[in-house]
């Protein structure tokens, strides 16, 4: 996959808390030697636990940050639509489709598909658990929802809510599709999808426990939502495509987001497989 020229805020490498240059300018990646970058990957030889605001008793940071009042549009239990998959057939046949046709998916179909990656699969103690990994259940992912052809949903980008399984939204944003196809170097995939995902991160959530060992974690998240998406996508006989051909700070003005203490991480594009 192309990756787009990303900006390392918080490099990780050097010191406890990263490097940058000398005035704090944010480093391009072109600018970082790879076997440097690499670290982001890598653990941690030391032990990190004692420099997190967790161990110093700053309050966490929450997790949750849709207002309650936010209009909603609910969204179908995704437990109503039966999928009878062999396992194994459902591994086989995940591939990236990249040629979509013009008819809609369904909102039980959508429902499915963000469930699978970021929804809430029970509750203990007060407590969320969702259907993708987390490290220590920090959750720093925020999943955006740019609906084309939606049955039963307005077109718009919306914000989904896994606390109550619903879209909040719509919202225009300035410079509209075009806006979007654009910021994904006109990606074929993004300009023909009938729904687009687009997974952010804030990493203070995860950086207020795991510090300078968060960022790994966050990519690894970003990958298993990314998957199970995916894998929901072809029990649903729809096409999906995993992307990070976009620009970053051009993807991140689209999305509202400050590119710093949020910013856009992963892309799927989806809808029918066009026939061929």
């Amino acid at each position: 996959m192309k990756t787009g020229s990303w900006i390392v805020i918080i490099l990780l490498l050097a010191g406890p808390l990263g490097a940058s240059s000398p005035d704090s300018t944010p480093v391009l990646l072109d600018q970082v030697p790879i076997n440097q970058l690499r670290n982001v990957l890598k653990g941690y030889n030391g032990d990190w636990r004692h420099d997190s605001d967790s161990f110093k008793g700053v309050p966490e940071p929450v997790i949750n940050t849709i207002p309650a009042d936010a209009p909603r549009l609910a969204l179908p239990d995704p437990g109503e639509r039966p999928l009878p998959v062999d396992f194994h057939d459902l591994l086989a046949n995940r591939r990236s489709v990249r040629d979509f046709s013009s008819i809609p998916i369904t909102a039980h179909d959508l429902a499915l598909l963000l469930w699978s990656a970021q929804g809430v699969s029970a509750r203990m103690e007060g407590k969320s658990f969702r259907t993708a990994p987390s490290a220590g259940g920090r959750y720093p992912l925020e999943t955006h929802v740019v609906a084309r052809r939606v049955e039963g949903v307005s077109p718009g980008l919306y914000r989904y809510d896994p606390e109550t399984h619903s879209l909040v939204g719509p919202r225009s944003p300035a410079g509209g599709d075009a806006g979007l196809v654009a910021a994904c170097y006109g990606s074929e995939p993004v300009a023909n999808a009938a729904a687009v995902v687009v997974w952010s991160a804030i990493p203070r959530r995860t950086e207020w426990k795991y510090t300078y060992t968060s960022h790994r974690m966050i990519a690894m998240e970003a990958g298993h939502a990314c998957q199970n998406a995916s894998l929901a996508a072809v029990a649903l006989g729809l096409g999906a495509c995993p992307l990070l051909s976009y620009h970053q700070s051009a993807l991140d003005r689209w999305l509202g987001l400050d590119g710093d203490n949020e910013f856009a991480m992963y892309v799927l594009a989806l809808g029918k497989p066009a026939t061929k």
